[in-house]
């Protein structure tokens, strides 16, 4: 399959207190990718199990390709995330280690398809095993498409020095608030230090830092009910995100990433991208599990 678009890293289940979901950061990307009528492909593992089969069954379901989705050795599982809701809908994560997604490997026929493709997202998460870091570096040196990182800082697998790495190579970092202060006071001080941004001054002034850093040219940071600001070769816009009833944010950035790739490799104004990928990350926070279905009119937004 030749692809528009690839995610390269983690498949899972998410075992919330409503039953188990399929998820994974990259995994959710591709399904939002897909019922906004993109063609995507998965580049991930999974285990020799019955959840291996049975989250390969989910994805084809959702319409994304998992040609590139490898069956791992015997005694890997398919990953596995116990997920806590709070009062708020905020979810915090116990991820399995070590699962089947640790194992993914770039062969030929993947840098081949990539390098045809608009763009390719990859998240800091699955940076976690060495063997993943060496496979995404070979993919990373592929010219061509945008590579959108996602960061994902997911204690106790953080490791900030290996974000920034990543980011050197990326054309676009997606991050939350948080994660920007986290790394921008990484970068200031070389401590792992909770100093999240208040306002948009603050947070255009650590884009500034880790852009300086890295020398990555879009910086995309996410504000939660604030909406969403980007950072480019040093102007900065932003966007409120409209008022929902929040059930859970399972997902939510995910639908952002999936909007913003799509609006990146458009012609749409930045504000205008902005504005259409909070839009389908808050209707994702309004609805429980991590890719509901997305009605017309929102998907609309999203043709070229």
């Amino acid at each position: 399959m030749n692809a528009e678009f690839y995610a390269f890293g983690e498949i899972l289940w998410d075992c919330l207190p409503s039953g188990k979901h399929a998820g994974g950061a990259p995994f959710n990307v591709a399904a939002h990718l897909a019922q906004l009528g993109k063609s995507v492909s998965l580049i991930s593992a999974v285990g020799q199990d019955a959840l291996g089969d049975e989250i390969l069954a989910v994805a084809r379901d959702k319409g994304v390709d998992i040609g590139f989705v490898s069956r791992v050795r015997p005694g890997l599982p398919t990953g596995t995330v116990i997920a806590t809701i709070d009062a708020r809908g905020n979810a915090t994560y116990e991820l399995v280690h070590p699962a089947a997604w640790d194992e993914i490997t770039v062969g030929p026929a993947v840098l081949e398809a990539v390098s045809r493709s608009r763009a390719f997202t990859f998240g800091s998460l699955a940076a976690r095993s060495p063997y993943n870091l060496e496979q995404l570096d070979r993919l990373l040196e592929v010219k061509g498409p945008l590579k959108f990182l996602d960061v994902n800082l997911r204690p106790p697998f953080v490791d900030l020095a290996v974000v920034l790495h990543l980011a050197r190579r990326a054309d676009v970092v997606k991050l939350n608030d948080d994660e920007l202060g986290r790394l921008a006071a990484f970068i200031q001080s070389g401590q792992f230090n909770s100093d999240t941004p208040r306002g948009l001054e603050a947070v255009a002034n650590a884009c500034v830092v880790l852009g300086n850093a890295t020398d990555v040219s879009r910086i995309c940071v996410t504000l939660g009910e604030e909406g969403a600001a980007l950072w480019e070769d040093g102007e900065f816009v932003s966007t409120s995100a409209p008022a929902v009833a929040v059930r859970d944010t399972v997902g939510a950035g995910d639908a952002f990433m999936a909007g913003l790739m799509a609006g990146l490799t458009s012609e749409k104004d930045r504000e205008e991208v902005l504005r259409n990928a909070c839009r389908l990350g808050a209707f994702v926070a309004s609805h429980h599990g991590a890719t509901p279905l997305i009605p017309q009119k929102m998907k609309n937004l999203f043709k070229r």
